[in-house]
């Protein structure tokens, strides 16, 4: 396991890799104030093969074991700001549930701990310090995408979360497991390991956007792109289709208010699978209570009539174009040339730059209290 260390020559903590890719990102104006990241590299070219592998002519999570899907790079980091400030925004605030009530400042003097999966630009985990300064945090990533600023209650750790999360059992008070489906293939073992980790009582908060696209009408539940974006429509389709041979489980998001449950099948189910001793089947399957789930609607683009909404949704239009723009080495290493990923990737890009397009994207949450 490694951990993220102070650079006394740039005064800052952790790591980052700057992908020489030519992409322009001079419409990035948008991005949170708040955002941690930095530009000079503090990776040195020893230390380069501990974290990364390249990949198509870009840098990835040195483990084959992880998806190949989202490159390391600069621009990567830049996404991760975009998608924490409009996420932020369609959830007025960092959490869900009962998080300030859990986390506040208690009569003996103990620190609440909290973990959180995945760090992505250091932007929540910083946010969060600030605001519960008598909190402790633990925040864990697959790979250093920048350097971040120290805070006294903030630690950085880099490890192989397939592996499962490397923190005693029942050590934190609140869980929050968010923008993690798509880089790890075991995210059934992962969400039974937070269980683990997690204090009887202890919050756990799983958010995650979905991928896929929706008609921006009630009950929002086709396909937006098989009536208003059929040029986009094959490159989703295919990019599910790579996803999903990497090992991914697509569906899994949809299930998680169901595998939360007391007595789930889900506990077994994946405790055979990955070998997990019986005896903590015995306490996972235990589960969480008073589960809610929550699914807010993305507005993508400016065509919703009211401003705020519009601004969001040029935001998260942006955003995911951005990350089309990231996911052409995955569509080649799922079987298509170059020049067929480049197609796909364009399609579905200029779907997001048109911004009057009546289309939503989903995110889900789910939260509960573990018995």
């Amino acid at each position: 396991m490694a951990t993220s260390y102070y650079d006394p020559e740039t005064e800052d903590e952790g790591y980052l890799v700057q992908d020489a890719y030519g992409y322009d990102d001079s419409d990035m104006e948008t991005i949170s104030s708040a955002s941690t990241a930095q530009t000079a590299s503090t990776i040195t070219s020893d230390e380069f093969n501990d974290y990364f592998r390249e990949a198509y002519g870009r840098t990835y999570a040195h483990d084959e074991n992880l998806p190949l899907l989202y490159p390391i790079d600069e621009i990567e980091a830049r996404r991760h700001d975009m998608q924490h400030t409009f996420l932020k925004a369609l959830v007025h605030g960092n959490y869900i549930g009962p998080v300030r009530e859990l986390l506040r400042p208690r009569t003996d003097g103990s620190r609440p701990r909290i973990l959180d999966i995945r760090t992505c630009t250091g932007s929540w985990a910083q946010e969060m310090a600030a605001e519960f300064p008598h909190c402790d945090i633990v925040s864990i990533d697959i790979a250093p995408i920048i350097p971040h600023v120290p805070r006294p209650n903030i630690t950085f750790e880099i490890y192989d979360l397939y592996a499962g999360v490397a923190e005693p059992d029942e050590s934190f008070d609140y869980v929050s497991c968010r923008h993690i489906h798509l880089h790890v293939k075991e995210y059934d073992r992962l969400i039974f390991d937070l269980h683990r980790v997690l204090k009887p009582g202890g919050l756990i908060t799983i958010c995650e956007v979905e991928n896929q696209m929706y008609e921006a009408e009630p009950p929002f539940i086709k396909r937006a792109y098989l009536h208003v974006a059929p040029a986009a429509a094959k490159a989703i389709d295919v990019l599910r289709a790579a996803i999903t041979k990497q090992g991914v489980d697509l569906d899994a998001i949809e299930h998680l208010h169901e595998w939360l449950q007391p007595n789930s099948p889900f506990w077994t189910q994946t405790a055979k699978k990955y070998g997990i001793p019986f005896s903590r089947v015995q306490v996972a399957s235990r589960g969480f209570q008073d589960i809610q789930k929550q699914v807010v609607l993305m507005p993508v683009g400016t065509w919703h009539p009211d401003p705020a909404v519009q601004r969001v949704g040029e935001l998260i239009a942006r955003g995911f174009a951005l990350a089309w723009k990231q996911l052409e080495p995955a569509l080649v290493d799922y079987g298509y040339s170059p020049e067929e990923a480049h197609q796909h990737a364009a399609a579905a890009i200029a779907t997001f730059e048109n911004m009057s397009l009546p289309v939503v994207a989903k995110y889900h949450m789910v939260y509960g209290t573990k018995i």
